[in-house]
This record gives C-alpha cells, structure tokens and sequence, in this order.
C-alpha cells in the first residue's frame, strides 16, 4: 500500500515523567487508509506515544496535526469530536447493560456528537435499528445482540467496544494492544474482523501490539520505538530485515508479551 494523503502527524514529539525522558524527538505519520503499527520492547514508550496521540496526555515538545488542523493542545474528548475513535487494553463497555442497548448509545453519542446538549431527531432515532443491525453483523455478534455484556466471552467484550467506537464513524482508529489477553483463536478472529472493517470503511488505523503474527497480518507500515527513540519505520518487509531491529527486539523472539 502507498498513501496519497497525510490524515495524522506527529512532529518531534518528547515527553518525560519527571527526570526520565520516555518520548525523544518522535515523528511519525498515518496516511489515509493506512494500517501502521507501533512496536518495541516493554518500556520503549509505545503507551506514552499512544496517549500523547490520542489526547490522553499532552506531549511536553512537539505538535500532532490532524489533516489540517493542529490538535496538539485539545483533550482527548475533543479529538474524538475531531473524528479519532479509541479502543482500550481492558474493553470499555457498559456490563449490566445488553450489547444492542450498548450500541444504541454509542450510536445517540455518535449523533450528539456536533452537538451534545441537542435532541436525537425521530429520523435519527428511527435510523438506530438498522445501524445497530449492521455493526452487530460486521462485527459477528448478531447471535448475542440480547445477551448481557458483562457476561460476554472477552473477545466478545472487545468486539463490542470496537463495534461501539465505529458507531462514531471515525476517520482514525486507535488501537492499545487489540488482541491483549485472546486465546489464539480469538486473536485469530480479530485480525480477520479488523482487515474487514479496514476494507469495509477505508479506515485510518494506527496500533500497539506485541502479537508478531497479528502485527505482519494487520500493517501496511511498522515503527520500531526503542528506549523512546523511533529506531526504523517501514514496509513489513523492510522491519524484518532491519539488522537493527532484529538486534533489539525481534531477534529475541515473538513472546513479547
């Protein structure tokens, strides 16, 4: 894959907690429906990167533009008004409640998102059913649309966030270590359910994961941060035989966990 159009750049980003610098002149990009995954040893700085991109923390250097506009200073609830989506290590959802009452919130947040003090129109509300019909079938839990969340399998609960986060409709997909904690065979059914939903909307998806197997599977482009240093960022191909890279962290082997 070659993007055309830059959606998201990160430009010389640092961040320290207090004396220990954990981000050192970072940059990277996501092109437009780009899947570009972020490794590196325990430690590296993948976390700080990831919330320093999301909002979640602010960056002491360095600026993040989104398309034209720089986000750098807006909060990570303002950035999802801007078009971000985030999933989590550990999956959000609301337990007590069922997985189509789950996505009919996410879809009504979805709706206020322009616009968060305003009605849900009869004509949007109307629309819900047929939305909520179609990510429950994207995302294969059709079965258990009635089933209670909290009692759902994990990578249940993980397809659920996802289906919640794509009711926003957004342009970025952000995702913290989307296979963590899956049996293989639940790993398995994520890649295949997030190479669907990347062919199926276009999407912009940037990831931390240690999976090697799910990293090759999913990446159009792979970054290498090492003690906070983006160390190589290239096609699959080239981070496989980067001698660097096979150094620090790949030539120790794929249990990375």
């Amino acid at each position: 894959m070659s993007p055309t159009t830059t959606l998201l750049e990160a430009r010389a980003l640092d961040k320290s907690y207090g004396r220990i610098r954990v981000l050192r002149d970072v940059s990277l990009t996501i092109g437009t429906g780009e899947s570009h995954v972020v490794i590196g040893p325990n430690g590296a700085g993948k976390t700080t990167l990831f919330k320093v991109l999301t909002g979640e923390l602010h960056a002491d250097r360095g600026t993040v533009h989104f398309g034209a506009t720089d986000v750098t200073r807006m909060s990570a609830h303002q950035r999802i008004h801007r078009g971000f989506g985030r999933t989590f290590q550990v999956a959000k959802v609301f337990p007590r409640l069922s997985v189509e009452d789950n996505l009919r919130i996410a879809l009504e947040a979805g709706v206020r998102r322009g616009n968060p003090i305003g009605r849900v129109s009869r004509a949007d509300a109307a629309g819900f059913a047929e939305k909520a019909e179609r990510l429950l079938a994207d995302t294969g839990l059709a079965a258990q649309r009635d089933a209670v969340s909290g009692a759902l399998a994990y990578g249940d609960r993980k397809r659920l966030e996802m289906a919640m986060v794509l009711a926003l409709e957004p342009a970025v997909l952000f995702l913290d270590e989307p296979t963590a904690g899956m049996s293989a065979a639940e790993r398995q059914a994520t890649v295949r359910l997030l190479q669907q939903v990347k062919r199926q909307r276009s999407l912009s998806m940037l990831m931390t994961e240690h999976d090697m197997a799910v990293v090759f599977g999913l990446a159009d482009r792979i970054s290498v941060l090492h003690y906070g240093q983006l160390i190589a960022s290239g096609t699959p191909e080239q981070i496989r035989n980067d001698e660097r890279v096979k150094e620090v962290y790949l030539g120790d082997g794929d249990d990375h966990a």
